[in-house]
């Protein structure tokens, strides 16, 4: 799947995945502070219906890292075309902003303070990658 993907479609879905992928770390992290089902795998007489706490609280954790599962699989599957188009770029102030936006989740003020620019600068180089990603994949 990952190789019909245009090179602006993988950067988009690598950096959709890297969101998706803190968001569900976020959430096990959380049930961890609440005292959830890291002791809890594995009950065996306590049945899975939802009517009982400690049961629905295992179906959340086990649906939770099924997620992550997922995702890290499809960053796996991502991960080479990303680092090839990265790899691909003709500066490195250009393989700085690929990364920071789209595997580091960063904001372009924030790459923009990082290369003491404006914002509108990094924005402005970003899209012109983008652009020139898709004229290329075109060719």
């Amino acid at each position: 799947m990952e190789d019909s993907l245009s090179p602006v479609e993988v950067l988009e879905n690598y950096r959709s995945a890297m969101f998706e992928r803190e968001a569900i770390e976020r959430q096990i992290e959380r049930i961890h502070l609440e005292g959830g089902p890291t002791e809890l795998h594995g009950i065996g007489n306590g049945g899975r219906g939802t009517n009982d706490p400690t049961a629905a609280a295992v179906q959340r954790w086990d649906g939770l890292e099924e997620r992550l599962t997922a995702q890290v699989v499809t960053l796996i599957g991502l991960a080479e075309r990303f680092w090839q188009i990265v790899d691909g770029l003709e500066t490195g102030k250009e393989r700085t902003i690929i990364v920071e936006y789209y595997a580091n989740g960063k904001s372009d003020q924030q790459i923009a303070d990082m290369l003491e620019k404006d914002r509108r600068t990094a924005f402005r180089v970003r899209h012109a990658i983008l652009e020139r990603l898709m004229e290329d994949s075109k060719t």
